[in-house]
């Protein structure tokens, strides 16, 4: 049975991978068992869900990016903005 990998650990890229058996939560590589569902993997049943995976995740890193240069940018305007204290 094909399943497509969808590998997010450092290049995020697709591959065919040829699996003897599945069940709900496991694939079965080789004779090794893999889960379905990992932190940087998933075994999906089409190309289209798998680049959907990966440009969901994508996504989400992106906008984490975005809020953490919004918050940069606005403590930056803050100390900017900073005057002497008075005594």
């Amino acid at each position: 049975m094909i399943k497509y990998k969808a590998d997010d650990w450092l290049r995020p890229k697709v591959e065919i991978v040829e699996c003897e058996r599945a069940t709900d939560s496991s694939v079965f590589v080789n004779g090794k068992r893999r889960a379905k569902e990992s932190a940087n993997e998933r075994y999906l049943d089409s190309f289209d869900e798998a680049k959907s995976w990966l440009l969901d995740r994508a996504d989400r890193r992106l906008q984490a990016a975005r809020n953490a240069l919004q918050r940069a940018q606005d403590q930056l305007g803050n100390i900017k903005g900073m005057k002497e204290p008075q005594q």
